[in-house]
Protein backbone atom coordinates (compact mmCIF):
# COMPACT_ATOMS: atom_id res chain seq x y z
CA UNK A 1 0.00 0.00 0.00
CA UNK A 2 1.34 3.81 -1.18
CA UNK A 3 1.37 6.69 0.66
CA UNK A 4 -1.43 7.87 -1.07
CA UNK A 5 -3.98 4.91 -1.76
CA UNK A 6 -7.86 3.54 -2.20
CA UNK A 7 -9.49 4.82 1.05
CA UNK A 8 -10.88 2.32 3.63
CA UNK A 9 -14.07 3.10 2.89
CA UNK A 10 -13.59 2.28 -0.86
CA UNK A 11 -15.43 -1.02 0.29
CA UNK A 12 -18.73 0.62 0.94
CA UNK A 13 -18.82 1.89 -2.75
CA UNK A 14 -17.86 -1.41 -3.99
CA UNK A 15 -20.32 -3.65 -2.12
CA UNK A 16 -22.85 -1.14 -2.67
CA UNK A 17 -22.21 -1.99 -6.41
CA UNK A 18 -22.02 -5.68 -6.87
CA UNK A 19 -25.82 -5.56 -5.56
CA UNK A 20 -27.15 -4.19 -8.41
CA UNK A 21 -25.05 -7.60 -10.34
CA UNK A 22 -27.62 -10.03 -10.07
CA UNK A 23 -30.53 -7.43 -11.50
CA UNK A 24 -31.29 -8.88 -15.20
CA UNK A 25 -33.52 -6.65 -17.73
CA UNK A 26 -33.48 -8.95 -19.91
CA UNK A 27 -35.45 -11.48 -17.78
CA UNK A 28 -37.59 -8.72 -16.25
CA UNK A 29 -38.76 -8.06 -19.97
CA UNK A 30 -39.19 -11.85 -20.54
CA UNK A 31 -41.71 -12.04 -17.62
CA UNK A 32 -43.44 -8.69 -19.06
CA UNK A 33 -43.85 -11.30 -22.34
CA UNK A 34 -45.49 -13.68 -20.20
CA UNK A 35 -47.85 -11.74 -18.74
CA UNK A 36 -48.71 -10.05 -22.01
CA UNK A 37 -49.02 -13.22 -23.57
CA UNK A 38 -51.02 -14.69 -20.60
CA UNK A 39 -53.38 -11.15 -20.80
CA UNK A 40 -53.96 -12.32 -24.43
CA UNK A 41 -55.22 -15.44 -24.10
CA UNK A 42 -57.56 -14.62 -20.72
CA UNK A 43 -59.15 -11.98 -23.87
CA UNK A 44 -59.00 -14.66 -26.59
CA UNK A 45 -60.94 -16.91 -24.33
CA UNK A 46 -63.50 -14.43 -23.24
CA UNK A 47 -64.00 -13.47 -26.90
CA UNK A 48 -64.16 -17.31 -27.94
CA UNK A 49 -66.69 -17.53 -25.21
CA UNK A 50 -69.17 -15.17 -26.03
CA UNK A 51 -69.25 -15.80 -29.70
CA UNK A 52 -70.20 -19.23 -28.56
CA UNK A 53 -73.17 -18.50 -27.09
CA UNK A 54 -73.98 -15.47 -28.90
CA UNK A 55 -75.89 -17.49 -31.61
CA UNK A 56 -78.20 -19.23 -28.52
CA UNK A 57 -79.02 -16.48 -27.15
CA UNK A 58 -81.32 -15.36 -29.73
CA UNK A 59 -84.61 -17.61 -28.85
CA UNK A 60 -83.03 -21.00 -29.53
CA UNK A 61 -82.71 -21.76 -25.76
CA UNK A 62 -84.98 -20.26 -23.58
CA UNK A 63 -86.18 -20.39 -20.02
CA UNK A 64 -84.81 -20.36 -16.51
CA UNK A 65 -81.88 -22.23 -17.29
CA UNK A 66 -81.19 -20.52 -20.48
CA UNK A 67 -81.22 -16.64 -18.35
CA UNK A 68 -79.07 -18.33 -15.41
CA UNK A 69 -76.35 -19.58 -18.08
CA UNK A 70 -76.44 -16.40 -20.05
CA UNK A 71 -76.23 -14.23 -17.39
CA UNK A 72 -73.38 -16.49 -16.41
CA UNK A 73 -71.59 -16.06 -19.53
CA UNK A 74 -72.06 -12.49 -19.05
CA UNK A 75 -70.16 -13.04 -15.64
CA UNK A 76 -67.51 -14.96 -16.85
CA UNK A 77 -66.30 -12.80 -19.72
CA UNK A 78 -66.92 -9.23 -17.60
CA UNK A 79 -64.36 -11.47 -15.20
CA UNK A 80 -62.12 -12.33 -18.41
CA UNK A 81 -61.97 -8.89 -19.26
CA UNK A 82 -60.69 -8.00 -15.53
CA UNK A 83 -58.20 -10.97 -15.64
CA UNK A 84 -56.87 -9.55 -18.95
CA UNK A 85 -57.09 -5.58 -17.75
CA UNK A 86 -55.21 -7.00 -14.42
CA UNK A 87 -52.19 -9.06 -16.57
CA UNK A 88 -51.80 -6.31 -19.08
CA UNK A 89 -51.45 -3.49 -16.59
CA UNK A 90 -48.58 -6.11 -14.79
CA UNK A 91 -46.72 -6.72 -18.34
CA UNK A 92 -46.51 -2.76 -18.44
CA UNK A 93 -45.31 -2.70 -15.17
CA UNK A 94 -42.80 -4.71 -15.99
CA UNK A 95 -41.55 -3.56 -19.08
CA UNK A 96 -41.41 0.24 -17.67
CA UNK A 97 -39.43 -1.75 -14.31
CA UNK A 98 -37.16 -3.21 -16.76
CA UNK A 99 -36.18 0.35 -17.95
CA UNK A 100 -36.40 1.99 -14.94
CA UNK A 101 -33.62 -0.48 -13.28
CA UNK A 102 -31.57 -0.37 -16.55
CA UNK A 103 -31.53 3.06 -15.82
CA UNK A 104 -30.47 2.76 -11.88
CA UNK A 105 -28.01 -0.13 -12.83
CA UNK A 106 -26.34 1.94 -15.65
CA UNK A 107 -26.08 4.89 -12.52
CA UNK A 108 -24.73 2.83 -10.56
CA UNK A 109 -22.11 1.36 -12.24
CA UNK A 110 -20.97 4.89 -13.70
CA UNK A 111 -20.77 6.40 -10.14
CA UNK A 112 -18.48 3.32 -8.96
CA UNK A 113 -16.23 3.86 -12.23
CA UNK A 114 -15.92 7.45 -11.83
CA UNK A 115 -15.20 7.35 -8.25
CA UNK A 116 -12.67 4.40 -9.04
CA UNK A 117 -11.24 6.75 -11.92
CA UNK A 118 -10.90 10.31 -9.58
CA UNK A 119 -9.39 8.44 -6.72
CA UNK A 120 -6.92 6.77 -9.17
CA UNK A 121 -5.92 10.04 -11.45
CA UNK A 122 -5.02 11.63 -7.14
CA UNK A 123 -3.40 8.50 -6.71
CA UNK A 124 -0.98 9.03 -10.12
CA UNK A 125 -0.92 12.93 -9.65
CA UNK A 126 -0.14 13.06 -6.24
CA UNK A 127 1.96 10.37 -5.66
CA UNK A 128 5.09 11.89 -7.50
CA UNK A 129 4.76 15.48 -5.83
CA UNK A 130 5.28 13.58 -2.69
CA UNK A 131 8.53 12.04 -3.82
CA UNK A 132 9.37 15.70 -5.33
CA UNK A 133 8.62 16.95 -1.40
CA UNK A 134 10.67 14.36 0.13
CA UNK A 135 13.63 14.45 -2.12
CA UNK A 136 13.09 18.95 -1.80
CA UNK A 137 12.96 18.51 1.76
CA UNK A 138 16.42 16.52 1.97
CA UNK A 139 18.13 19.20 -0.37
CA UNK A 140 16.75 21.61 2.05
CA UNK A 141 18.68 19.81 4.87
CA UNK A 142 21.85 20.35 3.33
CA UNK A 143 22.57 24.04 3.86
CA UNK A 144 25.33 23.81 1.21
CA UNK A 145 22.56 23.42 -1.19
CA UNK A 146 20.49 26.82 0.08
CA UNK A 147 17.02 25.09 -0.74
CA UNK A 148 14.09 26.16 0.59
CA UNK A 149 11.95 23.27 2.56
CA UNK A 150 8.93 22.10 0.00
CA UNK A 151 5.49 23.70 0.74
CA UNK A 152 3.58 21.90 1.12
CA UNK A 153 5.11 19.15 2.81
CA UNK A 154 5.12 15.75 1.57
CA UNK A 155 3.10 14.68 4.70
CA UNK A 156 0.70 17.25 3.77
CA UNK A 157 -0.09 15.99 0.36
CA UNK A 158 -0.39 12.78 1.68
CA UNK A 159 -2.92 13.80 4.39
CA UNK A 160 -4.76 15.87 1.86
CA UNK A 161 -5.06 13.58 -0.85
CA UNK A 162 -6.05 10.77 1.20
CA UNK A 163 -9.18 13.28 2.21
CA UNK A 164 -10.15 13.55 -1.24
CA UNK A 165 -10.02 10.15 -1.94
CA UNK A 166 -11.38 9.36 1.27
CA UNK A 167 -14.65 12.37 0.43
CA UNK A 168 -14.85 10.92 -3.00
CA UNK A 169 -15.42 7.21 -1.97
CA UNK A 170 -18.29 8.71 0.66
CA UNK A 171 -19.91 10.45 -2.12
CA UNK A 172 -20.34 7.64 -3.87
CA UNK A 173 -21.43 5.53 -1.50
CA UNK A 174 -23.95 7.96 -0.87
CA UNK A 175 -25.58 7.95 -4.47
CA UNK A 176 -25.27 4.32 -4.76
CA UNK A 177 -26.76 3.87 -1.12
CA UNK A 178 -29.89 6.70 -3.03
CA UNK A 179 -30.48 4.68 -6.24
CA UNK A 180 -30.41 1.64 -3.92
CA UNK A 181 -33.12 2.45 -2.34
CA UNK A 182 -34.87 4.07 -5.63
CA UNK A 183 -34.45 0.45 -6.76
CA UNK A 184 -36.12 -1.45 -3.68
CA UNK A 185 -39.24 1.06 -4.03
CA UNK A 186 -39.74 0.15 -7.93
CA UNK A 187 -39.44 -3.41 -7.29
CA UNK A 188 -41.47 -3.39 -4.38
CA UNK A 189 -44.10 -1.21 -6.08
CA UNK A 190 -44.07 -3.89 -8.90
CA UNK A 191 -44.88 -6.59 -6.23
CA UNK A 192 -47.53 -5.18 -4.52
CA UNK A 193 -48.73 -4.84 -8.16
CA UNK A 194 -48.96 -8.64 -8.51
CA UNK A 195 -50.27 -9.71 -5.26
CA UNK A 196 -53.35 -7.07 -5.90
CA UNK A 197 -56.66 -8.87 -5.90
CA UNK A 198 -58.23 -8.08 -9.06
CA UNK A 199 -60.56 -5.21 -9.28
CA UNK A 200 -64.22 -6.37 -9.31
CA UNK A 201 -62.61 -10.31 -8.73
CA UNK A 202 -61.45 -12.35 -11.06
CA UNK A 203 -62.88 -15.71 -11.85
CA UNK A 204 -63.11 -17.02 -8.67
CA UNK A 205 -65.66 -14.59 -7.59
CA UNK A 206 -68.03 -16.05 -10.51
CA UNK A 207 -70.72 -17.86 -9.20
CA UNK A 208 -72.05 -21.09 -10.97
CA UNK A 209 -75.36 -20.23 -13.14
CA UNK A 210 -78.84 -20.60 -10.77
CA UNK A 211 -79.42 -18.29 -7.96
CA UNK A 212 -78.26 -20.90 -5.37
CA UNK A 213 -74.45 -21.54 -6.99
CA UNK A 214 -75.99 -24.64 -8.63
CA UNK A 215 -76.18 -25.95 -11.75
CA UNK A 216 -79.62 -25.56 -12.84
CA UNK A 217 -81.82 -28.45 -14.49
CA UNK A 218 -81.90 -28.83 -17.96
CA UNK A 219 -85.69 -27.35 -19.24
CA UNK A 220 -85.38 -28.41 -22.53
CA UNK A 221 -83.86 -27.33 -26.08
CA UNK A 222 -80.15 -27.99 -25.61
CA UNK A 223 -78.57 -31.56 -23.89
CA UNK A 224 -75.16 -31.07 -22.83
CA UNK A 225 -73.37 -33.67 -20.44
CA UNK A 226 -74.55 -36.73 -19.17
CA UNK A 227 -73.30 -40.46 -19.99
CA UNK A 228 -74.04 -42.65 -23.01
CA UNK A 229 -77.07 -45.12 -23.64
CA UNK A 230 -79.63 -42.83 -21.64
CA UNK A 231 -77.45 -42.94 -18.39
CA UNK A 232 -77.13 -40.12 -16.61
CA UNK A 233 -74.66 -39.22 -14.10
CA UNK A 234 -70.59 -38.62 -13.97
CA UNK A 235 -68.04 -40.98 -15.18
CA UNK A 236 -64.37 -40.54 -14.76
CA UNK A 237 -64.28 -37.45 -17.19
CA UNK A 238 -67.15 -36.10 -15.18
CA UNK A 239 -70.44 -34.65 -17.15
CA UNK A 240 -73.66 -33.31 -15.75
CA UNK A 241 -75.68 -35.75 -12.58
CA UNK A 242 -75.13 -35.83 -9.08
CA UNK A 243 -76.48 -37.52 -5.94
CA UNK A 244 -75.89 -41.17 -4.63
CA UNK A 245 -72.55 -42.26 -4.54
CA UNK A 246 -70.88 -39.17 -5.34
CA UNK A 247 -70.56 -37.29 -1.92
CA UNK A 248 -72.36 -34.30 -0.81
CA UNK A 249 -71.26 -31.81 -3.77
CA UNK A 250 -72.53 -34.35 -5.84
CA UNK A 251 -71.46 -34.96 -9.74
CA UNK A 252 -69.50 -32.33 -12.04
CA UNK A 253 -70.49 -29.31 -13.56
CA UNK A 254 -71.84 -30.03 -17.57
CA UNK A 255 -70.31 -26.48 -18.57
CA UNK A 256 -66.23 -26.15 -18.21
CA UNK A 257 -65.02 -23.01 -15.96
CA UNK A 258 -63.25 -20.12 -18.23
CA UNK A 259 -59.55 -19.70 -17.81
CA UNK A 260 -56.40 -22.10 -18.23
CA UNK A 261 -54.39 -23.93 -16.07
CA UNK A 262 -52.06 -21.24 -15.62
CA UNK A 263 -54.27 -18.26 -14.86
CA UNK A 264 -56.39 -20.34 -12.32
CA UNK A 265 -52.94 -21.28 -10.30
CA UNK A 266 -51.68 -18.00 -10.26
CA UNK A 267 -55.59 -16.38 -9.03
CA UNK A 268 -55.42 -19.35 -5.64
CA UNK A 269 -51.62 -18.52 -5.11
CA UNK A 270 -52.62 -15.02 -4.73
CA UNK A 271 -55.63 -16.37 -2.07
CA UNK A 272 -53.10 -18.48 -0.51
CA UNK A 273 -50.37 -15.80 0.20
CA UNK A 274 -52.71 -13.72 1.57
CA UNK A 275 -54.21 -16.38 3.80
CA UNK A 276 -50.40 -16.76 4.84
CA UNK A 277 -49.88 -19.77 3.14
CA UNK A 278 -46.28 -19.63 1.90
CA UNK A 279 -46.52 -20.13 -1.88
CA UNK A 280 -45.00 -18.66 -4.33
CA UNK A 281 -44.87 -17.99 -8.27
CA UNK A 282 -41.91 -20.10 -8.01
CA UNK A 283 -44.11 -22.91 -7.41
CA UNK A 284 -46.69 -22.81 -10.25
CA UNK A 285 -44.88 -25.71 -12.00
CA UNK A 286 -44.87 -27.67 -8.84
CA UNK A 287 -48.83 -27.31 -8.32
CA UNK A 288 -48.61 -27.69 -12.00
CA UNK A 289 -47.43 -31.18 -12.21
CA UNK A 290 -49.83 -32.19 -9.75
CA UNK A 291 -52.38 -31.17 -11.56
CA UNK A 292 -51.17 -32.81 -15.05
CA UNK A 293 -50.52 -36.42 -13.01
CA UNK A 294 -54.04 -35.84 -11.24
CA UNK A 295 -56.70 -34.91 -13.42
CA UNK A 296 -54.95 -34.21 -16.79
CA UNK A 297 -55.81 -30.51 -16.08
CA UNK A 298 -59.97 -31.07 -16.48
CA UNK A 299 -61.43 -29.32 -13.51
CA UNK A 300 -64.30 -31.11 -13.71
CA UNK A 301 -62.87 -34.62 -13.46
CA UNK A 302 -64.13 -37.35 -11.43
CA UNK A 303 -62.79 -40.30 -10.38
CA UNK A 304 -65.12 -42.94 -9.95
CA UNK A 305 -63.28 -46.62 -9.91
CA UNK A 306 -60.74 -46.37 -6.79
CA UNK A 307 -61.10 -47.36 -3.10
CA UNK A 308 -62.59 -43.70 -2.47
CA UNK A 309 -64.84 -44.22 -5.12
CA UNK A 310 -65.98 -47.60 -3.55
CA UNK A 311 -66.93 -45.51 -0.23
CA UNK A 312 -68.99 -42.68 -1.54
CA UNK A 313 -66.42 -40.16 -1.51
CA UNK A 314 -64.55 -39.78 -4.91
CA UNK A 315 -61.56 -37.57 -5.60
CA UNK A 316 -63.04 -34.38 -7.35
CA UNK A 317 -61.24 -31.60 -9.43
CA UNK A 318 -58.24 -30.47 -10.70
CA UNK A 319 -56.31 -31.34 -7.53
CA UNK A 320 -58.37 -34.31 -7.24
CA UNK A 321 -59.73 -33.72 -3.71
CA UNK A 322 -62.38 -35.69 -2.06
CA UNK A 323 -65.18 -34.06 -0.14
CA UNK A 324 -64.06 -34.14 3.42
CA UNK A 325 -60.76 -33.42 2.57
CA UNK A 326 -61.78 -30.37 0.66
CA UNK A 327 -63.65 -29.04 3.53
CA UNK A 328 -61.27 -29.58 5.73
CA UNK A 329 -58.83 -27.34 3.83
CA UNK A 330 -60.94 -25.02 1.81
CA UNK A 331 -60.91 -20.95 2.56
CA UNK A 332 -64.07 -19.45 3.16
CA UNK A 333 -65.81 -17.94 0.28
CA UNK A 334 -64.05 -20.60 -1.70
CA UNK A 335 -66.06 -23.84 -1.52
CA UNK A 336 -67.22 -25.22 -4.68
CA UNK A 337 -64.65 -28.39 -5.33
CA UNK A 338 -65.22 -28.00 -9.45
CA UNK A 339 -64.33 -24.34 -9.05
CA UNK A 340 -60.67 -25.11 -10.21
CA UNK A 341 -59.15 -21.98 -7.97
CA UNK A 342 -61.01 -23.17 -4.74
CA UNK A 343 -59.58 -26.80 -5.76
CA UNK A 344 -56.01 -25.73 -5.84
CA UNK A 345 -56.45 -23.93 -2.38
CA UNK A 346 -57.84 -27.27 -0.70
CA UNK A 347 -55.45 -29.40 -2.47
CA UNK A 348 -52.38 -27.39 -1.69
CA UNK A 349 -53.93 -26.37 2.30
CA UNK A 350 -53.92 -30.17 2.36
CA UNK A 351 -50.78 -30.72 0.67
CA UNK A 352 -49.00 -28.24 3.58
CA UNK A 353 -51.13 -29.55 6.77
CA UNK A 354 -50.14 -33.41 6.02
CA UNK A 355 -46.39 -32.72 4.22
CA UNK A 356 -45.30 -29.96 4.99
CA UNK A 357 -44.79 -28.29 1.86
CA UNK A 358 -44.50 -29.17 -1.91
CA UNK A 359 -40.83 -31.07 -0.72
CA UNK A 360 -42.72 -33.68 1.41
CA UNK A 361 -45.73 -34.45 -1.02
CA UNK A 362 -45.17 -38.01 -1.90
CA UNK A 363 -45.59 -37.55 -5.75
CA UNK A 364 -43.22 -34.78 -6.28
CA UNK A 365 -41.02 -36.62 -3.98
CA UNK A 366 -40.51 -39.74 -6.09
CA UNK A 367 -40.41 -37.72 -9.12
CA UNK A 368 -37.23 -35.96 -7.35
CA UNK A 369 -35.87 -39.12 -7.16
CA UNK A 370 -35.79 -40.12 -10.48
CA UNK A 371 -39.68 -42.53 -9.88
CA UNK A 372 -42.96 -41.84 -11.09
CA UNK A 373 -45.97 -40.26 -9.69
CA UNK A 374 -47.45 -41.22 -6.36
CA UNK A 375 -50.66 -40.27 -5.76
CA UNK A 376 -51.60 -37.95 -2.18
Amino acid sequence: MGDIDFPPNWSQVTDKAKQVEGIKPEAIQKAADQFHAAASQAGDHSASLKSSTDALNGGVWKGPAADAFFDYVKQITSAGDRVKGHLEEISKDLGELQVQLSDIKGKIDDAAKTAQKTIQTCIDTETPKVAAARKQAADAADPDKKIQPPNPTAEQIITAANAANQKTASSAAESITGLLTQADGLISKSQQLMKKDIEGGGYATVPMPGKDGSVPKRTGGLHTGGGGGGGGGGGGGGGGGGGGGLGPSGGPPSTTPPGNVQQWIQEAIKILQAAGIPVTEADIQKIWTIIEKESGGNPNAINDWDSNAAKGTPSKGLMQCIDPTFNAHKLPGHDDIYNPVDNIIAGVRYTFSRYGGFEGHPGLKSMAGGGGYQGY
